[in-house]
């Protein structure tokens, strides 16, 4: 792995390295982001971010919001996705937005970059509601990855204020423990169809709330007509996921 670009500021440490044709971005050694032009798709947890959206066909999810960028290898991957959506991505690190502008290819015609911190920005948002909402808020602790902001039932409401009525909510959880925890406060926010996704390499359980019924066949017929390749195809379906009960 060799090191690409560093800086530190105040008691962080970034960096960006290259991992093979593989772009990461670690703060504090803490790995944030992976992106690989030419495997967009290749495993990672940002997947089952963005390959939710296929639930439901890509006109019906014009408006993106992403609450937490990173090196904005969501972002890259909802442009394969969901090409004429409208995506705006809200960062609290500066220096994460500049990595991403500068080493990740994220340009002003691919989102809207807002720097703020998203529990404000979101609960102050008078806006057109949003087809489609990624909560990826992580920071680091003590040189682990953390959730920024738990999803209890005020946070919930907040994003759900912001969330169209056909609107889907994809929530990074650090666990199956916690995404269960969190079932509780999902409740009363409109959400009638839920799923769990995970990657075997990976501790975190992404919780996909859906305000219209889907069917599994939905996503895997969307899959299908999507602009993948073959090989991003079959690295979609190795995601676990699972209907839960809210």
């Amino acid at each position: 792995m060799s090191l690409l670009w560093e800086h530190t500021n105040h008691d962080t440490h970034y960096s960006v390295r290259s991992a093979g044709e593989s772009i990461r971005l670690y703060s504090n050694g803490v790995f944030h982001t992976q992106w690989n032009p030419r495997k967009p798709f290749a495993g990672g947890v940002w997947d089952c971010l963005s390959l939710p959206s296929l639930y439901r066909a890509a006109n019906k999810q014009q408006r993106v919001l992403v609450l937490g960028l990173g090196g904005g290898a969501v972002v890259q991957q909802l442009q394969w996705l969901l090409p004429e959506a409208h995506i705006t991505a809200i960062e609290i690190d500066p220096i994460h937005i500049q990595v991403a502008r500068d080493w990740f290819g994220i340009t002003d015609d691919m989102a809207k970059i807002v720097q703020a911190d998203a529990v404000s920005w979101l609960q102050s948002y008078k806006g057109e509601g949003f087809d489609y909402i990624v909560d990826d808020l992580f920071g680091h602790l003590s040189n682990e990855v953390k959730r920024s902001h738990q999803l209890d039932t005020k946070w919930l409401k907040s994003i759900g204020a912001c969330l169209t009525s056909s609107g889907t909510l994809v929530c990074n959880c650090e666990s199956s423990k916690d995404l269960k925890s969190s079932l509780a406060s999902q409740r009363g926010q409109g959400f009638v169809d839920a799923y769990s996704w995970h990657l075997p390499n990976y501790d975190n359980a992404i919780g996909v709330f859906l305000r219209e019924p889907v069917e599994p066949k939905d996503w895997s017929r969307h899959l299908g007509q999507s602009s993948l390749s073959s090989s991003a195809r079959r690295q979609a379906l190795t995601v676990s996921r699972r209907k839960l009960v809210i």
